[in-house]
């Protein structure tokens, strides 16, 4: 229990934080006493303010002030210490990555973050088919461990994306087309519930938890192990090559191809882009090849080289290099905003949904930092197959085919601008879900962690697994400490 670490900004009310607008605030009682406990039970290291040298991605929860901050070094950390936070009823959130975008996400606003950097355990089974991973570990962390071992796990592109979050809400990866999504791939998780108990959640101790977790996110406590699926994997082909605007119908042609022609072909994934650059206002167009194998220009990839392109960084290389590159196109200090849609896979949709941001950005382009970037990529056939084979999940993703998921990342600099940014997503949001629908290509599902706090992503699971989710929660929470109005209100709630 000695061995957390507190960073801790509140125990005198001569150190309250001072209330500036909704993303600080002076904690409150309640919270000043379980930081005080807290730092009592769980080590003498206190920092001010409270979130200390705490890094998160996005800078709207850098300007967030939380009371204080925990990093647990194991689950009975964990459990203690939202013991001592419930007791004095206060406001929590969980940060595995930070890489969230809102207030209360994985940053607390004036209440206690319980930061879990510091359980990064990489236990690799003695089969080597299964590797249990703390949820502190992020996706670089995560890659670096395994390639020691001549392994990986089905994880994202970006290195700073924490594993906690990225596989509760699915997680697309470039072993998709063989496996599924990542959340197909866990076995077990090890779960502190609201009661502040420990269990272990697989598909025969806990059927209903273990079907709620793969996809209902942070609805049910806080998930501090994984077992997942190890995957023999050394150096594989990826990297991107960028292009002129001009080239642009060149490359949805190539997209849509390699999407349906071929789909049989599992070691091949990919995603590309559409962005707006401010200086010059010019777009600019990025394709991001994958194949899970040590080839250098595999075969699908044959007719999209032969465009002429401006940069390549193709290569073959360690999936923790391929990480840190995408990284370093996408650093954190920006206020950034997700937003997504789904449908079936049509060139003249996908030109439609970026006509639709090209448009929508001619009124706010001057606005400071704004970057603009709108991300295709499949989910393939064999993916859904993949799922279904693993019974399923609370995602509900149920396609006869492959699927397209668009990602719309917004970037912008000031506050002042929130509203102006958020209008443009809303109109963006409206005008592609519309597009899709009059094409007759609209699916309901969306990728939850793509998705903006201003659409409702469960609304796409399905009405019978939403029930389900929703009758779980309040079984294992029935005080609804993980809801809208409880104490841990971060990211999409089921109640």
């Amino acid at each position: 229990m000695k061995s957390a670490f507190v960073v801790f900004s509140a125990c005198l009310p001569a150190i309250a934080i001072a209330s500036n607008g909704s993303n600080q605030k002076t904690p409150k009682p309640d919270c000043v006493r379980a930081c005080s406990r807290l730092s009592n039970n769980f080590g003498p290291d206190t920092h001010s303010p409270g979130n200390g040298n705490l890094t998160v991605w996005d800078a709207k929860q850098q300007e967030v002030q939380s009371a204080c901050r925990v990093l647990p070094t194991s689950t009975e950390d964990v459990s203690g210490m939202l013991s001592i936070i419930l007791e004095e009823s206060c406001n929590f959130a969980v940060k595995s990555g930070g890489h969230a975008q809102h207030r209360d996400d994985s940053v607390s606003v004036g209440g206690v973050t319980i930061d879990l950097t510091r359980m990064r355990a990489t236990e690799i089974s003695p089969d080597r088919r299964t590797v249990r991973l703390g949820t502190g570990h992020k996706l670089h962390s995560l890659y670096s461990d395994l390639e020691k071992h001549g392994l990986t796990a089905l994880g994202g592109r970006a290195a700073d994306v924490g594993i906690g979050g990225y596989t509760l809400g699915g997680g697309l990866s470039h072993l998709s087309p063989i496996y599924g999504l990542a959340m197909d791939n866990v076995f077990e998780y090890e779960l502190v519930l609201p009661n502040t108990t420990v269990v272990t959640v697989n598909e025969i101790t806990q059927p209903e938890l273990y079907f709620a977790l793969r996809g209902g996110i942070n609805n049910f406590g806080i998930v501090t192990h994984i077992t997942v699926r190890a995957v023999p994997q050394r150096q594989y082909y990826s990297g991107a090559r960028t292009y002129t605007a001009d080239k642009r119908d060149l490359i949805i042609n190539q997209a849509y191809k390699l999407t349906t022609d071929w789909k049989n072909d599992t070691a091949m994934s990919f995603y590309y882009s559409l962005g707006y650059n401010q200086t010059t206002d010019e777009f600019d167009i990025s394709f991001t090849q994958e194949y899970s194998q040590p080839i250098m220009n595999p075969v699908p990839f044959e007719e999209l080289n032969q465009i002429p392109f401006e940069s390549d960084t193709n290569r073959i290389d360690w999936p923790s290099k391929f990480s840190e590159e995408v990284n370093l196109a996408d650093p954190s200090g920006s206020r950034n905003h997700f937003s997504t849609v789904t449908y079936y896979p049509s060139p003249d949709l996908d030109r439609k949904i970026q006509d639709i941001m090209k448009d929508e950005i001619q009124s706010v382009k001057m606005v400071p930092g704004f970057t603009p970037r709108i991300v295709l990529q499949p989910v393939y056939e064999a993916s859904i197959r993949a799922q279904k084979e693993r019974g399923g999940s609370a995602s509900g993703i149920d396609a006869d085919g492959p699927l397209t998921v668009v990602l719309l990342l917004t970037k912008w600099e000031n506050a002042e601008d929130d509203d102006t940014m958020n209008a443009y997503i809303d109109r963006w949001i409206e005008k592609a879900t519309t597009a899709t629908k009059d094409a007759g290509k609209y699916y309901p599902w969306r990728y939850i962690n793509y998705a903006s706090k201003r659409q409702d992503p469960f609304s796409g699971y399905g009405e019978q697994n939403v029930q389900r989710l929703r009758d779980i929660q309040r079984r294992v929470d029935p005080q609804g400490l993980f809801t809208s109005s409880g104490l841990c209100r971060g990211f999409f709630k089921l109640n």
